[in-house]
């Protein structure tokens, strides 16, 4: 394919590249300031004459610690004193390096492919060759060679991860990327959770996600994909499609949970995990808590607020089409709720307009039933906000809740 071509197998070439640099880069200066520490200058080792001491190994490592540097020009004498190193330390990794980079400002992209992975033969722990490895691979568009490269570095230098892990989920946005980064995934390799956690963060097209997420799943079958179907359904919220969103939340449940969970998830208050965001979000703040609690087979959702100002205590999203609905709750307060308010209040999404409430005020001993109807107009309304709010009255006091059920019906 010629490197001028467009389409998705055009344009990420320049993309992955530019992500194989900027991964580097954190690894890199790690290096820079390591070598720094262990009281090595550039100045230093640059300056160093052709002709080596009586032991070459200290003139080789301050020559591999500056050619780790993404900024030096590998300069002749260099280049001759890692010959004459190589000579007198034949075992030495260094000169390979040196020699790769040296290859690579010249453009000789096979020449530094080839030195680095003699280097790497010699040295295969190195840090700083993976990466340079990475970077080459990618540049030569062997995917997954890089991918390989950076799984070795990931695993055996968790204190990356931060710093690579976003720039790494990228390449989901490259089919060539997908199915390398599908190859090393389908292995759940240790860092599986920090990626889906980075890609989460990110705003992805969905039918990226979900084409890795197919490639994983024909490459283990019967594995766990839990995390990347996950990835599609936050793919889709994050776009706006809350329906197709909640479509994928409802086919990774058991069957005989999808009926419960249509509209509203964990209206039982059981403490059902669910991908953000159509799962519970509880708040447990300076005025006011609420929790999923347990009292023999019972479940509710306890509440406790202390007054002061209005707060959300319990949020979730909806993805509730057009039309009438109706919402429903049991409720019951043992000193009942003397002054202030908590209701359970729908919004849309994303300017979060109310288009309904339910007042749970009037709950008293015993468990009461409250119901409301509402409307999700036509447009404007794809996605809603469920939220339980309490605000306070004009005299303060405390207020504990529990609600049993909560259920939201056409």
């Amino acid at each position: 394919m010629a490197r001028g071509s467009q389409g998705e197998a055009g344009r990420p070439r320049r993309h992955v590249a530019a992500w194989a640099l900027a991964a580097a880069s954190p690894l890199i200066a790690y290096l820079i300031v390591k070598s720094a520490a262990a009281g090595f200058s550039t100045a230093a080792a640059v300056a160093l004459g052709p002709l080596p001491p009586a032991d070459p190994a200290p003139t080789l490592k301050y020559l591999g610690r500056t050619a780790q540097q993404p900024n030096v020009r590998i300069s002749e004498q260099m280049q001759r004193t890692a010959r004459e190193g190589l000579a007198r330390l034949p075992l030495a990794f260094e000169p390979f390096f040196v020699a790769a980079r040296a290859a690579e400002q010249r453009r000789d992209l096979a020449r530094a492919i080839a030195l680095m992975e003699e280097a790497r033969h010699r040295r295969p722990s190195h840090p700083a060759i993976r990466m340079q490895l990475m970077i080459y691979y990618t540049q030569a568009e062997r995917y997954r060679e890089a991918l390989a490269e950076v799984d070795v570095v990931l695993r055996r230098n968790a204190e990356l991860r931060p710093a690579l892990m976003p720039e790494l989920t990228k390449l989901i946005a490259d089919r060539r990327g997908r199915e390398a980064l599908a190859l090393v995934l389908a292995k759940e390799p240790s860092w599986r959770d920090e990626f889906f956690a980075a890609a989460a963060a990110r705003k992805l097209d969905a039918a990226h996600a979900r084409d890795l997420y197919q490639r994983i799943r024909a490459l283990k079958p019967g594995g766990d994909v839990r995390l990347e179907r996950q990835l599609i359904l936050q793919a889709q919220a994050s776009s706006g499609d809350y329906a197709g969103a909640r479509r994928t939340l409802l086919a990774g449940l058991p069957e005989r949970e999808r009926a419960a969970n249509r509209y509203v998830f964990d209206g039982a208050f059981r403490g059902l995990p669910a991908p953000k965001p159509f799962g519970w979000k509880f708040e447990d703040l300076d005025v006011g808590r609420a929790e999923p609690a347990r009292d023999g087979g019972r479940s509710y959702l306890d509440v406790a607020y202390f007054g002061g100002r209005a707060v959300t205590l319990a949020e979730q999203t909806l993805a509730l089409p057009p039309g009438r609905f109706t919402i429903r709750s049991v409720a019951r307060s043992d000193n009942g709720i003397a002054s202030g308010q908590i209701f359970w209040r729908v919004s849309c999404l994303p300017a979060r307009n109310p288009v309904g409430a339910l007042d749970l005020s009037q709950a008293g001993a015993n468990d009461r039933r409250f119901a409301a109807a509402f409307v999700i107009p036509a447009t404007g309304c794809s996605g809603q906000a469920l939220t339980l709010v309490a605000e306070p009255g004009d005299v303060a006091a405390v207020v504990n809740l529990e609600v049993s059920a909560l259920e939201i019906a056409p």
